[in-house]
């Protein structure tokens, strides 16, 4: 599943894993095979704390009936303030699924519908709010395709910047929103083209008051009781700061989002078991009618390759999981995201403190790389975290176990992607010895792959070992004849060896 851009893509870029691994139904003793699949993702946790790009880490992972939350690291370094259950974070546009949860109850009550026309609420003095005869509807709300020029409105922008300024005295208010409504253009047809924004929330939000006859805040007050999120509020920041886990954005700490209008589009903070209960909710009750609709989709854009529902994002079906939606969230200095497999009975939260680009990639790869595909193969476990675990010990005996385990198909499983990471991880951390040792193993052990040969190389051109790099990218050719890149670092080499002669 592509990451929101995640973004999100957040973008970005990373995706439910379509894994063409085979999982087999194999019954094992669950009570203890769940606490060695916890354990597992303790340590990729652990790992990922250490390369230093995160601290802390918030996570939470469901799977068939069971829930397992932890934190790791502190807060702030060296001040031994470790998260925990009364830890309230920025979820931002998380908040964006609880606005669609109560836009599909009303869909699904009758009092509004996905075709209306949105001039059909705002009144009179909107004709602007269509393209070519097109109005804009309540499903272009839902779907970011709303048409406009722009993702924010010129009083919006406006008041952002004062907040960058660090005047926060500024206010945007619904009146401000409706009046700046009347002034933008619609350049494109309504649900032909994506567009992430904040204003399709915020009015929604504006239009479930008018048709359900009560405040927006009510409703969602409403809606967190119902999911037993009794520590989740909306647009409350300044009331909860004493327990508001502290963000970080360019290696300074971050301001505190502070949302206009209603907050419906990023206003709300939780705890992490607040999140493991909405992610429990929706998996447990995904036959309910108001979950089967809010996370149905709505708005395929292939050029920007979105999948959109109530927004939701990054809605599709996988291989091995089946049918998947997902959040993300991006405060000033707090990033999160939440991801729902209904098929599979799974689900997984990830919180961190850093919003640095660094420290997003660390957390993708946590959330999709690893914890994500461990819980698509349960309740076969993965040899490969087994092997990284012993890997730096005795390099031998770790590959001699992994030969005769990895036949066990019944329990384990091999995750060939997470094991070229972990060599990469071992570069990363200038271990380059230890890469060369990893991936002439992995070689070793699978002989056609090759991106292992490819990967090989470069841990051999990093050590400047040319002789050698040239040889294992001239191996993966051979097995791959369009891998461009052992293309480009051969040519490279070449010229390398040719000047030192």
């Amino acid at each position: 599943m592509k990451l929101i851009q995640f973004v999100i893509i957040c973008v970005l870029v990373f995706s439910c894993n379509n894994s063409k691994e085979t999982a087999e139904k194999i019954e094992i003793p669950e009570d203890k095979t769940f606490s060695k699949l916890t354990s597992l993702i303790d340590g990729y946790a652990k790992n990922t704390l250490q390369k230093g790009n995160i601290n802390p880490i918030a996570l939470a992972v469901y799977k068939d009936g069971k829930t397992y939350q932890n934190y790791y690291g502190e807060i702030e370094n060296g001040k031994k303030n470790r998260p925990n259950d009364s830890s309230l974070y920025e979820i931002a546009s998380i908040t964006k699924t609880f606005t669609g949860a109560l836009t599909s109850k009303a869909v699904l009550s009758g009092v509004i519908s996905l075709d209306d026309d949105i001039r059909k609420y705002l009144g009179d003095d909107y004709k602007n709010l269509e393209f070519e005869g097109q109005p804009i509807t309540i499903k272009h709300l839902l779907t970011h395709s709303l048409g406009l020029e722009s993702k924010t409105t010129k009083g919006l922008q406006t008041y952002y910047n004062l907040l960058k300024n660090g005047d926060e005295n500024a206010e945007y208010t619904i009146q401000n929103l409706l009046e700046d409504l009347q002034n933008v253009e619609v350049v494109n047809k309504p649900g032909t083209k994506f567009m992430y924004n904040n204003i399709g929330p915020e009015i929604l939000a504006y239009i479930l008051e008018k048709v359900n006859k009560k405040s927006f805040k009510a409703q969602i007050k409403e809606l967190f009781s119902e999911l037993e999120m009794n520590n989740t509020f909306l647009n409350e920041s300044e009331k909860f700061k004493a327990n508001l886990v502290k963000g970080n954005r360019d290696g300074k700490p971050a301001m505190t989002d502070y949302c206009p209008i209603y907050g419906a589009a990023g206003g709300a903070i939780s705890t992490l078991p607040d999140m493991a209960k909405y992610m429990q909710y929706l998996i447990e009750n995904k036959n309910k009618p108001w979950v089967k609709e809010a996370s149905r989709s709505l708005f395929i854009d292939k050029e920007e390759d979105e999948n959109i529902g109530y927004l939701w994002q990054n809605i599709g079906v996988g291989e091995e999981e089946g049918y998947y939606y997902s959040k993300t969230g991006t405060s000033k200095g707090i990033q999160s995201g939440l991801l729902v497999c209904p098929d599979s009975n799974y689900g997984v939260v990830v919180i961190i403190n850093n919003v640095s680009d660094a420290a997003f990639n660390d957390w993708a790869n946590l959330f999709f790389t690893e914890i994500e595909v461990d819980l698509i193969k349960y309740p076969k476990l993965n040899l490969a975290s087994k092997l990284k675990h012993s890997f730096l010990r005795n390099s031998e005996n770790t590959f001699k176990e992994f030969r005769e385990l990895k036949t066990d198909t019944a329990k384990y499983f091999i995750n060939l992607r997470s094991l070229n990471n972990y060599g990469y991880q071992l570069l990363n951390e200038n271990k380059q010895k230890k890469a060369v040792d990893f991936f002439m193993h992995l070689t070793k052990e699978y002989p056609e792959n090759a991106n292992f040969y490819d990967s090989l190389g470069e841990a051999y051109f990093i050590t400047e070992d040319y002789d050698n790099a040239l040889n294992s990218y001239k191996k993966s050719l051979v097995l791959d004849h369009e891998n461009e890149n052992a293309k480009k670092y051969i040519n490279k080499i070449e010229e390398l060896i040719l000047e030192k002669s």
